[in-house]
């Protein structure tokens, strides 16, 4: 965080919340949205911290949850500075009533930041950061923060906001800000992964991704004879659409609400086998549940069991999730490491004699 940078000038909430009013027109979707309390608060808050895209300093949702009225009367320099130090220790809550439940973060962070704000370019997100990540990644536009300078009013107000709708709210712009938002633009930190075809796919920077990205490029042409990715599951994209119809093509019934594996391959020799892949990079090995589940979801797309198989990925065998995670791995399923993509671990029971 850029703690040297300087603060904004700040206007107070109730002001916000009218020039949020005045930028986006009655009839704009979602307008009330992005003109509500809860959007006036954030903007307030990222202006109180100077969480702008030009400092480089960020905040994560539950700031805007705990901050209260008390701290907002506090709008001198001294006092903004002090609760910028201390706003992202853990536990910490500054004086009075705190604006909003922390449960309340999840709403901010997908209906207003994600689903809106994101999408059009007003709160950005720091590149290179997993998106199950806990740090502090959003920081609010500086072409947006400037509409709320306290020393533009008036016709040099009505001109500003002008001029920021002609440049953002236009139909080609939002186009942009959405793709963007969507990640078909090149992020920084993204895994690109080459497909079994030729095509490629991208990634979002994370823990898992490097697996997964192993799985398809060193496991799939190792361990099957003619390997298809049938289905991926990221944590900034839980369905690709491109994989859908795929799946169904070799009877592969799924209900998308259901907890499904990070990766599915299959390997279209005959017989045709699918292979369940679970990516471990903190947590969740095919467990002996997570089995009987996968088994119970090929039964239902009339898979036989004898051409199901399972796999733990893990990146190494030295690493914590797998010293973790190991005891649970489910007899009848295979581990495998990325870092040695030629070695794999079967568990089995010895057949009665």
């Amino acid at each position: 965080m850029a703690a040297s940078a300087p603060l904004p000038v700040l206007v107070p909430v109730d002001e916000v919340r009218r020039r949020l009013e005045a930028i986006f027109p009655a009839a704009f979707p979602d307008r009330g949205w992005l003109v509500g309390q809860l959007a006036a608060r954030a903007v307030f808050v990222f202006l109180y911290g100077g969480f702008l895209d030009s400092a480089q300093r960020y905040l994560r949702p539950i700031v805007i949850c705990r901050f209260t009225s008390a701290q907002a009367a506090l709008t001198g320099e001294p006092a903004r500075r002090q609760w910028l130090a201390s706003a992202f220790r853990g536990g910490f809550r500054p004086g009075g009533s705190s604006w909003y439940a922390d449960n309340t973060r999840e709403s901010l962070r997908d209906d207003l930041f994600r689903s809106r704000l994101v999408r059009m370019g007003i709160v950005l997100r720091k590149a290179g950061v997993p998106t199950t990540s806990s740090a502090p990644i959003y920081s609010l536009s500086d072409a947006f923060a400037a509409l709320f300078d306290p020393r533009s009013s008036g016709v040099a107000l009505d001109a500003a906001i002008k001029q920021w709708r002609g440049t953002h709210l236009t139909p080609e712009s939002l186009k942009r800000m959405a793709l963007k938002a969507r990640g078909a633009l090149h992020r920084s930190g993204d895994i690109v992964v080459e497909l079994p075809d030729r095509s490629r796919l991208r990634l979002a920077a994370g823990p898992s991704s490097p697996i997964i990205k192993a799985l398809i490029e060193d496991f799939a042409p190792r361990w099957l004879q003619s390997p298809v990715v049938l289905w991926v599951s990221a944590s900034n994209v839980k369905v690709h659409p491109q994989f859908v119809e795929l799946a169904a093509s070799v009877g592969l019934r799924f209900d998308r609400s259901v907890l499904l594996p990070d990766l599915i391959l299959a390997d279209v020799e005959a017989p045709l086998s699918i292979v369940f892949c679970e990516v471990v990079a903190t947590d969740g090995p095919v467990d002996a549940d997570r089995k009987a589940a996968l088994l119970g979801l090929a039964q239902r797309s009339d898979i036989a069991a004898e051409h199901v198989r399972f796999v733990s990925a893990y990146l190494d065998r030295e690493s914590a999730p797998l010293r973790k995670t190991f005891h649970r791995v489910a007899v009848g399923s295979d581990v495998w490491f990325g870092n040695e993509p030629d070695l794999m671990v079967r568990l089995v029971t010895r057949s009665a004699t």
